[in-house]
């Protein structure tokens, strides 16, 4: 308990607001624990509007500032009035927690409140405040309702007794001195103590703007016509103790009782300590234990982790000797776990993982998890940590200050069954998902503000580009001209008094939250109902329940999370592999492939990684001719080395320049080496930065985990900033040059931004090398599991498509004599193979063969990704695309073809109609699609009989007579083929892709005529040559890290090409490239080491086909079609085609 000593002239603030009030609050709770300390307070309270967000960084910035922080919150009542509770104990905030809850759970989003029955249920362990001018008596007062104010205060007293005070607020406004003196009064005269507050928002009076901003957006209103909505002065900040003195010299009682009151409240959040629930053993899990002891369920948590744990080393390691390095580090880790008391916690992922193997289901565990060899021998992770030699204390240790983290990444598709599994074990009161608190960026964060401030949404689109992709306060300096003036060329003065006022709330905005999302697998599990831990709000989802903390808050209160990842990497790996089960018979294990196969390696050195877990974006394409990696660790280091950290940190190049010996590797300090020897003497992981930090400057572990958390969490800049300020101390008291501090400094200061730790590196690199296998050795299953696992990875399904014809893989059109709902594989030929099958075989090996000569054009023939001749690679199975791709048909359209398919295939055109059950709409979606082509030649022939079908003719001739039809049938109706163009755009506009000729086959002619060559034909160039490139733009990307430089992804039949753009050259042609699907570029070519950029110095637009010199072919095909049609049939032809051709507009 705090003396209290009023010579002090102390004060407690005790209703507080961060920006935890969502749109009301102005500051981070950091911020005001800044304020308090700032001022002299003598404890400050956070209460929040229904929320308890902002409570673990407030916890722990008024932990270090040796403010005494009150944990509290503001409730809305049933009645719309308001009161304030502090919690005393670990029972009030209990029932905090739980009355927030239950206001969620039970409520609108946006209409949560409290019944006075549920808070009187709840009353133990609270101090209650009458609120302020929004609270119930108070109110009352101003309204001149003196009887029912009494009213409130009888209940309240009643159910609180002497825990239960008025509050009484100065803030200026008209009949408040007429209201606190009746207000002190009625406390008097009825027994009730009473106490002062300020009811705060904002930390200074500068921070009003941000408050006043974020009403005005609570309301949707501008700041002009906000009216009464804004608090009528700028009194709603955190007071010194010496201002409120002066407020209320007259009687020192409420200030007295604020600081009686900040003594009665005592709980800290550190008192939660939830413990994780009880572990039992099901049935089914331990069933699947072959040869397990009668006594396994009666084991007690240590004995049975060790048991599992040595059952699994068994296999992982063979037989384990007393000297074994594998029997000692199991030995360590098991006494550490055991310590620290978190068997329950490993049991309980054992079992999930367990659960997930049972079903078949791909589960595999990365992220700092992969340092321990308990997790490896549990079969939790993938990745010998010892044999890697990976650092366990990055995992656990005794200097932790926060449990440890096991993510597990499951196949995307079927991780809902691993999420209900853990709901129906624990039960749902137990268990919740976590948040994510969004914060104001600064392109949001300039659109919220030219809201506020009136400006149209056109000028408020043209500021919020000037953001770029900063932070709110790198917006707002841009904006005021850090990197020169850049609102003038847009038509804004930058000295206008709103541009000024602009940019201060920008400013102000800076890390705000925003709003909450749901986080995408953070899951926590507690013995004590959730609810009584944090509030939990009904998520968007159905049973769903979610917390407010956010993610990066959890470790402060010491609640373990979980997370249950969706990746679709492992969706694709386990479908490739029930394909080749299916198809070849073979039974492939990814955990014991051959990590050594050179041809695997050389596939990455080329760069040839589309579709490859983590290696497939630009910037690593880029990377990977330069590094050449040629065994497994060069994998994790192609993986981590592409990171923001590494790039702020110029680690990079030195890399790269010293792998490629054209310099020498150095080491900053001998002491040094053993830690950066793999890397090169540069810094790459996580666990380098902490080895280093204990090494250098003689960090304890305690110090070393603290740069743990900060090279992990976000919100990380300032904090890693103190923490380099004494890694500098401590290197420069062991000796270490002033360069070599800076130099280890900043790049440390870099991680930051985000590094990646060499654990989670190395559990991605199994994915990394499992999915170029199956590329390389079996692309059919290859790309058919990525098309059925979308949406996932770098590229678009039609992108895919492309890649797969370049590696020889045939690729046929959804067809319904064929198709499912998903892709398949099928034989290239059957036995006996009819007609029709041997002309679409021919048709879609022909258009390859022509793709794969442009390819063989380049000089540059061993960047094919595989040996490509006239023929395209033998394969035993050709890709059949699924009807899941086409635009229109959905969840429904999936269900009744799958049940359809049960009874058989398809056998004609009448036959979808009859037995499919597809609606008349989604039946024209497929004719238009091509869908029926086995079963009717052509689309519009499609349609027309389609229509046919659902249009039974009637008996009178009308139609007939309409359609020009009156003297033929619907039989002898033939309409005109779609041309070869036609049909491609028809597939891009129902699918977004096609089997057919890439749209840059129909320009090939016209840009060979121009000199503009091919993606691949680039490399055929001399570094520096002037070269023209045109293609299709499958991506666009300005990353934070390339200061303001754009890179564009261009696409034709031969390939891809980077194309690089600085800022100066995208500002001249932005709305060109953002606007345009296909361009035509001029630049400087660059080659080098094998990666090929073309510099950009113009855009173009490509011209319609129309005038591309391209139609008059096609004209022709369209009229020699239109001529074989029948005589007597003509005019009705004529007539369908303009039925038809309304259904393909």
């Amino acid at each position: 308990m705090f003396s209290i000593d009023m010579a002090s002239l102390d004060y407690a603030e005790l209703h507080c607001h961060s920006a935890f009030s969502f749109l009301s609050g102005a500051n981070q709770p950091e911020t005001l624990v800044e304020r308090a300390r700032e001022v002299g307070l003598y404890a400050l309270a956070l209460t929040d509007t229904l929320d308890l967000g902002g409570i673990p960084r407030f916890g722990q910035s008024a932990r270090e500032a040796g403010i005494a922080g009150i944990i509290g919150a503001e409730l809305i009542m049933e009645d719309e009035f308001q009161l304030v509770l502090l919690a005393c104990d670990l029972t009030g905030y209990s029932n905090i927690s739980s009355l927030i809850s239950k206001s969620r759970m039970n409520n609108e989003r946006g209409e949560a409140r409290v019944k006075y029955d549920d808070l009187f249920a709840n009353s133990d362990g609270l101090i209650v405040l009458s609120g302020d001018e929004n609270g119930a008596i108070a109110s009352a007062l101003y309204r001149g309702e003196e009887t029912r104010a009494v009213k409130y205060l009888r209940r309240l007293k009643e159910v609180f007794a002497s825990r239960f005070y008025i509050e009484v607020c100065n803030h200026h406004l008209a009949q408040e001195s007429r209201v606190a003196r009746r207000l002190i009064e009625m406390a008097v005269s009825s027994g009730v103590n009473w106490v002062v507050a300020n009811s705060a928002f904002y930390a200074r009076p500068a921070d009003r703007i941000i408050h006043d901003a974020l009403v005005c957006l609570k309301h949707r209103v501008t700041l002009d016509k906000a009216g009464r909505r804004l608090r009528p002065n700028g009194s709603w900040y955190i007071r010194s103790p010496e201002e409120m003195l002066a407020i209320w010299r007259d009687d020192l009682t409420g200030i007295k009782n604020s600081l009686f009151i900040a003594d009665q409240c005592r709980f800290r959040l550190g008192w939660l300590d939830p413990p994780l629930p009880d572990y039992h053993m099901s049935e089914q899990i331990a069933s699947s234990i072959t040869d397990a002891p009668p006594s396994l369920k009666s084991l007690n948590y240590s004995e049975l982790l060790r048991y599992l744990v040595f059952r699994g080393a068994a296999e992982r390691y063979g037989e384990l000797t007393s000297s074994s390095v594998h029997l000692k580090q199991l030995e360590h880790e098991l006494a550490l776990i055991n310590s620290l008391k978190l068997a329950p916690y490993f049991l309980i992922m054992w079992d999930i993982v367990r659960f997930a193997q049972l079903r078949g289901i791909a589960v595999q565990g990365r992220g700092s998890a992969a340092n321990s060899a308990v997790c490896y021998c549990l079969k939790i992770t993938a990745v010998d940590p010892i044999a890697m030699d990976l650092l366990f204390e990055r995992f656990l240790s005794e200097g932790r200050s926060e449990p440890p983290d096991i993510d597990l990444d499951i196949a995307h598709h079927e991780r809902e069954q691993v999420l209900q599994y853990v709901y129906n074990k624990y039960g749902r009161a137990h268990a919740a998902m976590v948040c994510e608190v969004i914060t104001y960026r600064g392109r949001s964060a300039v659109r919220d503000a030219a809201f506020v401030l009136g400006f149209s949404q056109e000028q408020a689109d043209m500021l919020a580009s000037l953001a770029g992709h900063s932070e709110a306060r790198g917006a707002a300096a841009r904006l005021a001209g850090s990197e020169g003036d850049l609102l003038s060329p847009l038509g804004f003065a930058p000295d206008d008094r709103r541009i000024q006022l602009l940019i201060k709330i920008v400013s102000g905005l800076h890390q705000l939250p925003r709003h909450r999302s749901i986080h995408v697998g953070g899951f926590v599990l507690s013995a004590r109902p959730v609810s009584e831990v944090v509030p939990i709000e009904p998520a968007s989802m159905a049973d769903r329940t979610v917390i407010q903390w956010d993610k990066d808050d959890l470790d402060l209160v010491g609640l373990i999370k979980i997370d249950l990842l969706g990746l679709g990497m492992l969706t694709m790996i386990q479908e490739a592999l029930k394909l080749l089960q299916r198809h070849r018979g073979i039974t492939l294990d990814i955990g014991k492939l051959d990590m050594k196969d050179a041809s695997i390696y050389a596939m990455l050195q080329k760069a040839d990684t589309v579709g490859v877990f983590q290696v497939e974006s630009r910037a690593q394409m880029n990377i990977l001719p330069k590094l050449k990696p040629v065994c497994f660790y060069d994998i994790i280091v192609s993986i981590a080395i592409v990171r923001p950290g590494p790039i702020q940190g110029n680690i990079i190049h030195p890399y790269l320049r010293r792998r490629q010996g054209l310099e020498p590797v150095r080491y900053l300090h001998p002491s040094l080496e053993p830690i950066l020897k793999r890397t090169l003497g540069v810094p790459l992981f996580q666990e380098q930065g902490m080895k280093l930090a204990v090494i250098a400057a003689g960090f304890t572990a305690s110090q070393a985990d603290q740069l743990r958390k900060v090279m992990s969490h976000k919100r990380s800049v300032e904090k890693m900033a103190k923490l380099c300020h004494a890694l500098a101390e401590g290197m420069a008291g062991r000796g270490f040059s002033q360069e070599a501090i800076e130099t280890v400094t900043h790049q440390l200061r870099a991680f930051a931004s985000y590094g990646f730790p060499e654990s989670h590196a190395a559990s991605f690199s199994l994915l990394v090398y499992a999915s170029a296998y199956l590329k390389r050795y079996f692309p059919a299953e290859f790309y058919c599991a990525m098309l059925n696992a979308q949406p996932m990875g770098f590229y678009s399904p039609s992108s895919l498509i492309g890649d797969a014809r370049r590696h020889g893989v045939v690729v046929l059109p959804a067809d319904l004599a064929f198709s499912s709902w998903n892709c398949t594989l099928e034989p290239i030929l059957s036995a006996s193979p009819d007609r029709k099958e041997f002309e679409q075989i021919s048709e879609q090996i022909s258009v390859q063969i022509s793709e794969q000569t442009l390819r063989q054009e380049t000089a540059a023939a061993d960047f094919l990704p595989r040996s490509v001749s006239a023929e395209p690679a033998a394969t035993v199975f050709a890709l059949r695309l699924g009807l899941r791709f086409i635009d229109g048909l959905g969840s429904r359209s999936a269900v009744l073809l799958e049940a359809a398919l049960k009874q058989g295939p398809f056998r004609s055109l009448a036959d979808v109609v009859e037995r499919s059950g597809f609606s008349a709409a989604e039946l024209k979606i497929l004719a238009r699609a091509g869908a029926f082509e086995t079963f009717v030649k052509g689309r519009r022939q499609a349609l027309w009989q389609v229509l046919s079908l659902l249009s039974p003719r009637p008996a009178t001739p009308l139609l007939d007579y309409l359609t020009g039809c009156a003297n033929s049938t619907d039989s002898e109706v033939e309409l005109p083929d779609m041309t070869e163009i036609e049909n491609v755009i028809a597939d891009y506009s129902t699918a977004g892709l096609t089997t057919g000729a890439h749209p840059m086959t129909f320009y090939r002619a016209w840009c060979r005529k121009r000199s503009i060559v091919s993606c691949l034909g680039l490399r055929n160039g001399i570094d520096g040559d002037e070269v023209e490139v045109a293609g299709g733009v499958i991506c666009r990307q300005r990353p934070e890290t390339a200061k303001g430089f754009v890179f564009l992804t261009l696409e034709d039949e031969s390939g891809m090409a980077n194309v690089v753009v600085n800022p100066k050259v995208f500002e001249v042609y932005r709305r060109l490239i953002l606007d345009n699907p296909y361009l035509r570029v001029r630049g400087r070519l660059q080659l080098e080491q094998g990666v090929c950029n073309v510099i950009a110095k113009h855009f173009d637009v490509l011209p319609a086909l129309k005038d591309s010199g391209v139609a008059s072919t096609e004209c022709a095909t369209s009229d020699e079609a239109a001529a074989h049609s029948r005589d007597r049939s003509q005019s009705a032809s004529q007539n369908a085609v303009e039925l038809t051709s309304r259904n393909f507009r």
